[in-house]
């Protein structure tokens, strides 16, 4: 029997636009719950708009609890220095609010950071202040703050029953004090912990005695939140009835177009489930004349995809085809206004992936294959602010090189004869499956479908997502710990899904190049250091490099042909530009490492106020081999369109950053001021709170745009590892062979002796040519 709700959530949903305390309370419980299912990007959306909500409040104590989340995201991602920061403008105001429970906490997680930055001695005395304070903790709240971060601890280690235990007796503390706040966020732990574990009842209850708590205080943000909460256990548990119900309760009241948006996308979605395919139909055909009526050119192309969607689920494979085709055109509509300011690539992405799945539905894998290869071809350019050559001049964009065009079959078979390698190119299709593509170097292509839900599982996952947001922490590379136990099996793992069902396509020969061509999350596999049942590193069989499409080998190929220069340019912790008012901290390791590399190249390195861009940029058109040994900034620090910095050396009025826009511009300079260098080398770790990946994505391209034909970056970096051992090795390694994929790949196996921990040698990529 269907369930109603009672009317007065009904009167709640009605009312008029929460306070922004609640929006802001509400906003940072909602990025800690991201943060504890691995949903970093997602966090920092909700975190940030928390933060400006407190800010504009002038809640001190919000803002604390909000920048240290942020913190802790940021220290999660290997961001050590930028965590930091955040952790020390967390520590202020908890310090000048007297939160002492607070003010524990983040001396603790300053001292963990700390120790990833080298300086231990800082660490030990943040540490010590931390267990003197703590002693002075004694009453209730204090108590349950400690418990529920215990708690959560033991929920991000899958200690379910430990997790419930916790935050049950946080629960209890919460309810005899009568704190409220701390009540519903029990409440909410204890509701995650339980659907996680498939236990759908409990878990709808404790999340009852939230929406509870939200009608007596007419907290309508709550209200929609734990609804939204409900109905997703409803459709997780099968119970299609009544999670439909909720969803179309919510949709009859929601007056704010985003949210509306969601809640129909999700109303179709478990339509779809429940495979009522003619009501998820009528429900996104309304949607589609709504924005047609509206001249609503974004939401008409979602609509487009959401139809595509549901005709695919229910096997009417040319009507999703025809709708993805509309889809597309409604992109390029947006794409040539001049006006638009609306970002639709995660929609055009989406568009793809799904015309790929109906292709792959209709045995056209090859015809797949080109539309997976112009869904990356559109991402680069979306990122880099540019238009094809063959598109309309009155969009406003840069022209791209010449060479970049969304190619065909024959085209893409091409490249891989030129190469002489053999190309993997992976899709993830809704996290439940994975198509891959091998290119032999006769040309020859192969299609391979993996079904993600059938894989034999050697260790607990609920997506390939989570498997590589584990990995790094596995690893030990993002927190202080030391690797866990299991850290082969995560890789196994992924091995397993990535490598295993193509292993038979892959040379037999290690010197022979492997060229990978990962998208969105996979681009973080450390395809390096994924290990078989035999304990065989993927390094020790294949020699690697990556790429972000395939399409991009030609213009690496022929900036490989137009490189020059002789001399060698070093940089090492320069002195740090400031990031949102907030300098940089030094970098003493990456300064050793500078020095070493430049003694071996007998030149000289430019480290502290010696490497500023007046000193640096009129050395880089002379240079064959650029090594940077600091940040790379993955935001948009300078607002200039496309994501990513170099940290140099801030003197005076010079800001220190060399953003991935100037390096792109570097190409419309004369001949004798362009970049021709072989190889730039980023051998430190990134900071910034920007799109994940995009940082370093959008720094590499703009590299290869302006002529560098190679890019080494690094995926991680950590005060203990060897990286000075490891990158002088392999300059070693590339003064006997000019092959840098070989020379990498040596370094590697080489650095592997000393150090076997794959944190040590595995975080390093070479993008481009491995010649």
């Amino acid at each position: 029997m269907l369930k109603k709700l009672p009317n007065i959530f009904l009167a709640i949903l009605l009312t008029a636009a929460p306070a922004s305390q609640y929006r802001a309370d509400l906003l940072l419980r909602l990025g800690n719950r991201q943060i504890n299912n691995g949903q970093l990007t997602a966090a920092l959306v909700s975190l940030k708009e928390s933060l400006k909500l407190y800010q504009e409040l002038g809640d001190r104590t919000g803002q604390a609890n909000t920048l240290l989340s942020l913190g802790e995201i940021h220290f999660t991602l290997g961001k050590y220095q930028t965590a930091i920061n955040f952790y020390q403008q967390s520590l202020n105001f908890m310090q000048n609010t007297g939160d002492q429970p607070g003010t524990v906490q983040v001396l603790e997680h300053l001292s963990n950071a700390y120790i990833y930055t080298g300086d231990e001695k800082l660490a030990q005395e943040l540490r010590e202040k931390a267990t003197a304070l703590r002693k002075e903790i004694g009453n209730p709240p204090r108590e349950a703050s400690f418990l529920g971060n215990v708690g959560v601890g033991h929920e991000k280690l899958k200690e379910y029953e430990s997790a419930i235990a916790f935050h049950t007796q946080q629960l209890a503390i919460a309810q005899d004090t009568k704190n409220r706040q701390l009540e519903i966020y029990s409440l909410q732990n204890l509701a995650a912990v339980n659907r996680e574990l498939k236990q759908y009842q409990p878990a709808i209850n404790f999340y009852q005695q939230v929406l509870a708590i939200a009608t007596q205080s007419s907290d309508i943000a709550l209200t929609n939140i734990t609804l939204k909460q409900i109905a997703k256990t409803y459709e997780t548990q099968g119970n299609f009835e009544q999670a439909i119900a909720l969803y179309q309760q919510q949709l009859e009241t929601s007056k704010i177009p985003s949210q509306k948006a969601e809640l129909i996308k999700q109303l179709g979605r478990v339509y779809t489930s429940a495979k009522q395919y003619d009501q998820a139909l009528a429900l996104y055909q309304q949607q589609l004349d709504n924005a047609k009526t509206n001249k609503d050119i974004y939401t008409q192309g979602v609509a487009f995809n959401n139809l595509a969607f549901v005709l695919l689920k229910s096997g009417k494979i040319n009507e999703a085809q025809t709708n993805l085709q509309a889809s597309i055109k409604t992109w390029e509509t947006l794409r040539s206004n001049l006006s638009n300011t609306i970002d639709y690539s995660t929609e055009q992405t989406n568009t793809y992936n799904l015309l790929e799945q109906v292709l792959v539905s209709q045995n056209q894998p090859e015809a797949a294959l080109e539309v997976a290869e112009q869904s990356s071809i559109m991402k680069i350019l979306n990122l880099m602010g540019m238009r094809l050559a063959t598109e309309s001049a009155g969009s406003g964009l840069k022209a791209a090189p010449k060479e970049i065009i969304v190619p065909t079959i024959t085209q893409i078979q091409t490249i891989a004869k030129q190469q002489k390698a053999t190309i993997v190119r992976y899709s993830l299709i809704e996290d439940s499956e994975i198509y891959i593509w091998v290119m032999q170097p006769t040309g020859k292509i192969t299609f391979r479908k993996v079904d993600i839900t059938s894989q034999k599982k050697i260790i607990p996952f609920n997506s390939v997502v989570e498997l590589i947001h584990q990995t790094p922490i596995a690893l030990g590379v993002k927190t202080p710990q030391t690797p866990t136990a299991n850290y082969k099996n995560i890789l196994l793992q992924l091995n397993q899904i990535l490598i295993k069902p193509i292993a038979d396509l892959l040379p037999s020969n290690p010197t022979e190049q492997v060229i990978f061509i990962p998208q969105n999350e996979l681009l973080f596999v450390p395809f390096p250091a994924l290990v078989d049942i035999y304990d065989k590193y993927l390094i020790e069989k294949h020699t690697i490099t990556t790429i972000p499409s395939i399409q991009l080998l030609k213009l690496t190929r022929e900036k490989r042909n137009n490189t020059g220069g002789s001399k060698v340019v070093v940089v090492g912790n320069p002195t740090m530009p400031k990031i949102e008012k907030q300098s940089l901290p030094q970098l003493i390791n990456a300064e050793q490492e500078a020095l070493e590399i430049a003694d071996f190249f007998k030149t000289n390195a430019l480290v502290g106020n010696k490497a500023t861009k007046a000193d640096v940029l009129p050395l880089l058109p002379k240079a064959k081999t650029i090594h940077l040994a600091t940040y790379a900034v993955i935001d948009d620090t300078k607002r200039q369109g496309i994501p990513g910095a170099i940290a140099l050396a801030s003197i005076a009025d010079n800001n220190g950053l060399l953003t991935a826009s100037e390096i792109l511009n570097l190409y419309t300079q004369p001949k004798g001021a362009r970049l021709k260098a072989r190889l730039v080398f980023l051998s430190a770790g990134e900071t910034g709170s920007g799109s994940i990946g995009n940082g370093m994505l959008g720094l590499s391209l703009a590299l290869i745009n302006a002529g560098v034909p190679s890019v080494i970056i690094s995926q991680w970096a950590a005060p203990d590892t060897p990286t000075n051992v490891f990158t002088t090795e392999f300059y070693r390694q590339l003064k006997q062979n000019p092959h840098k994929a070989q020379a990498l790949r040596q370094a590697m196996l080489t650095t592997k002796k000393q150090h076997p921990h794959p944190k040590d040698w595995a975080g390093f990529t070479l993008i481009g040519e491995a010649r």
